[in-house]
């Protein structure tokens, strides 16, 4: 009965994974879309555009990642100890305190846009950030909700609002950009009427989400009503020390590309780069490597770490600290096993990739070494950032398994830190001539990689465990080697016979060295037993799955295997 109930929870926090995977899947997509047209309406103006995303970027991913990861860990421990009163209290605290710290961060966003332009050499970009500063108080009311939901392990108003959001930036943004060119409006101008979708599309998908708790309570009411609450100063105490470090690691972990839009242009012209190359390197990078090297983490593995940490943080509430620590290792194990495939494959596909998506052309850019198109840029940036996607994807996984184990102040730590090395890098990498833009990705991949080994260090010592990477994760790592050098291999022979220009012939290398590159990541991987019968059967039909391949020899029955993995099987 044990084993069945553990095996239902942690499907249950794969399924609900899978829930806002999908949803993340289907906004990145539609991100996509957006920036597509977007790219070609405003042209070389595009960087303008970037530099008020960046903001709106690294706030989407505190209100997916930040703020309400501390309310539903908070929610997830009350509702695990039948505490529906303590509850209401969470929740009513969490948005009247962040409320008031969003509306503050709009205001000062507002009025300080015209500084922050001017700081970051984007001077034209201030009337964009005005535009978007609403978002900060609307996304820390729908954090706070959103966490509400996820504390009780239901991802439906995540996914849902998020959709909203990205559907309305979509066809709002699109909508007034293209109005204010046929006006004649300023690039500064039209920017602004672009980036205006983004506000529309959180307020409504704010408003969704208020609707649907109303809805909600109503029919979840409980019958019987436990008075049992801790008191409103202390829940109140527990919440900022919980969402304070939890915010300001998420902020930090997604400053990089904030930290882009202040550093790469006064960087580039540092080194005697004129500012129009600047602006241009600048927008190359921003508009079609960043938001690839985000696609993949964020759809496939930052779900993970949002719908582990409600189970862990349950597990732990009620003293279960051996199903705790179970969960741990197959959070890790699930992420690295996405996640590694991923980052490999997208390195060695970077140029199809953008081309397909983003197409080959542009405007030229003058270089000191001579004239380059945006692709030539950008392909390269994203083949580093592409190595970034295991960093990113553990460093997410295990600042959510900290954080549910009580220790949210340790990634805080370990994510600034990192931080620090990624601003000296940066500054470092791009003020040299031979780097040049290429110091940003660089410099991207020291911080997740500084940051990642001191959160391991962290989860090993306050939870007593064994986490050696080597063991965890080699054969999935030999096999994801194996796979890319496959896509690899594609790539360079169908771009020899039928050319890697056009969309068409781009979207068929991409179909052909994808399934290639699956293929043979799980044919190796189960020739070298580098997955577990546990982690099939959370798959969808995964017990018909791991039974047939137990069958077939190519999965060990946990039983034969357990005194040979101790670590993860007796704890």
């Amino acid at each position: 009965m044990q084993n069945t109930g553990r095996a239902t929870a942690e499907k249950s926090f794969i399924v609900e994974a899978l829930i806002i995977s999908l949803s993340n899947f289907v906004v990145k997509i539609i991100g996509v879309l957006f920036k597509i047209p977007m790219t070609y309406i405003l042209g070389v103006n595009m960087g303008i555009f970037n530099a008020a995303y960046s903001i709106y970027a690294m706030l989407f991913m505190l209100s997916t990642a930040g703020l309400p990861v501390a309310i539903s860990r908070l929610v997830a421990s009350a509702n695990e100890r039948g505490r529906p009163r303590e509850i209401r209290r969470v929740y009513r605290l969490s948005v009247t305190m962040f409320g008031l710290i969003g509306l503050f961060c709009s205001l000062l966003l507002f009025f300080g846009a015209e500084a922050i332009g001017n700081f970051s050499e984007h001077r034209e970009a201030a009337l964009a950030m005005r535009v978007i500063s609403p978002t900060l108080f609307l996304i820390c009311i729908s954090s706070a909700i959103r966490g509400y939901f996820q504390g009780l392990k239901n991802m439906y108003p995540t996914a849902i609002s998020q959709f909203i959001e990205a559907f309305f930036k979509l066809a709002v943004g699109l909508g007034a950009v293209a109005v204010s060119k046929n006006l004649g409006a300023s690039p500064a101008v039209q920017a602004a009427f672009g980036i205006s979708g983004l506000t529309v599309g959180v307020f409504l998908g704010t408003i969704f989400l208020v609707v649907y708790k109303r809805f909600f309570d109503r029919k979840n009411h409980p019958i019987r009503k436990s008075r049992e609450a801790d008191a409103w100063r202390v829940l109140a105490k527990r919440i900022a020390l919980i969402a304070v470090p939890v915010t300001i690691t998420s902020s930090a972990l997604y400053l990089a590309q904030f930290l882009d839009t202040l550093v790469i242009n006064r960087a580039l012209m540092g080194s005697g780069v004129p500012l129009q190359t600047a602006e241009q390197l600048y927008s190359a990078y921003t508009t079609y490597a960043v938001p690839l090297a985000d696609l993949l983490p964020s759809t496939l593995v930052y779900p993970i770490a949002i719908s582990i940490l409600p189970t862990v943080s349950a597990a732990l509430a009620v003293k279960r600290y051996k199903k705790a620590k179970y969960y741990i290792f197959s959070s890790l194990r699930i992420s690295g096993i996405i996640a590694l495939p991923a980052s490999l494959g997208l390195a060695v596909l970077a140029r199809p990739a953008i081309a397909l998506i983003f197409g080959t052309g542009g405007v030229p850019i003058e270089t000191s070494s001579g004239t380059v198109m945006p692709i030539d840029v950008a392909a390269p940036a994203l083949s580093l950032l592409s190595l970034g996607i295991f960093l990113i994807s553990m460093l997410s996984t295990t600042n959510a398994l900290l954080q549910a184990c009580r220790r949210s102040y340790l990634p805080m730590v370990s994510v600034s830190i990192g931080v620090v090395f990624l601003v000296i890098a940066e500054i470092g990498l791009v003020s040299v001539p031979e780097v040049g833009i290429y110091g940003a990705p660089i410099a991207t991949l020291v911080c997740y990689t500084v940051a990642l080994a001191l959160n391991i260090r962290f989860l090993a010592k306050t939870q007593k465990l064994k986490l050696e990477f080597f063991n965890l994760f080699a054969k999935p790592a030999c096999c994801a080697a194996f796979s890319a050098a496959g896509a690899h291999g594609v790539n360079l022979l169908l771009s020899a016979l039928i050319g890697n220009e056009r969309r068409i012939t781009c979207a068929l290398i991409l179909l052909v060295a994808v399934i290639v590159a699956v293929v043979i990541y799980v044919v190796t991987m189960l020739a070298v037993k580098g997955i577990r019968e546990n982690e099939v059967r959370l798959l969808p039909m995964g017990n018909r799955f791991a039974d047939y391949l137990i069958r077939k020899g190519f999965l060990e029955h946990h039983e034969q295997r357990s005194s040979r993995i101790p670590d993860q099987r007796t704890l």
